[in-house]
């Protein structure tokens, strides 16, 4: 396993994934790894699952240049942890993430009745999806039902209000998680091969 100094990058890869360097060195059981970049809301949350199962988490800040050069609170942190609980700490937040989002998923489920659509929009989606402007919000409702997976899309502008992307088999239903107003339907890529 290699280790790339300038990134805290472990990798089994002669180069470092995040910063393309070949200037790898053998990795220590000393060394702290980056595990993850999550936003600040989040990093105590994982910082919590992780000291549960004895694992020590360090949270660096991590933002672009213009918010240090405004002096505002950088938005997203890294985490890192040391070698030796690296694979340990990744099973722990995948397990956590899949946790999280089956509670999205039950959550957005149980308040399909509050769907709303914005008027430009929901003409918008009826042309676009051929439905009547009565049968777009049941629509909604159905693929959101039929979803597999809801993912956070993060916070909507300063507000705590999130985006929640309902995958379905064919759509992906963005939606407000306070309001449930519809901010968004996309026909979902499929990969080409």
């Amino acid at each position: 396993m290699n280790y790339c100094e300038k990134c805290s990058c472990a990798t089994e890869d002669v180069r470092c994934p995040l910063c393309g360097t070949k200037k790898l060195r053998p990795v220590r059981e000393d060394d702290y790894c980056f595990l993850t970049e999550c936003e600040k809301s989040y990093a105590p949350e994982h910082k919590r699952v992780l000291a549960a199962e004895g694992i020590e988490a360090v949270g660096v800040p991590y933002g672009n240049g213009f918010l240090t050069q405004v002096a505002l609170p950088l938005e997203n942190e890294r985490l890192y942890v040391r070698f030796p609980d690296l694979e340990r700490a990744v099973e722990l937040l995948k397990q956590e993430r899949n946790e999280r989002d089956d509670a999205y998923l039950s959550y957005i489920r149980s308040r399909t009745d509050d769907l709303f659509v914005p008027e430009k929009l929901a003409k918008k989606l009826c042309r676009k999806l051929r439905l009547a402007e009565d049968e777009l919000v049941p629509f909604l409702a159905r693929e959101i039902a039929a979803s597999d997976a809801v993912f956070d899309g993060g916070r909507i502008g300063m507000e705590e209000a999130r985006m929640y992307l309902c995958r379905s088999e064919r759509f992906v239903v963005t939606v407000n998680s306070d309001t449930f107003e519809v901010l968004a339907v996309d026909r979902r890529k499929r990969p080409r091969f």
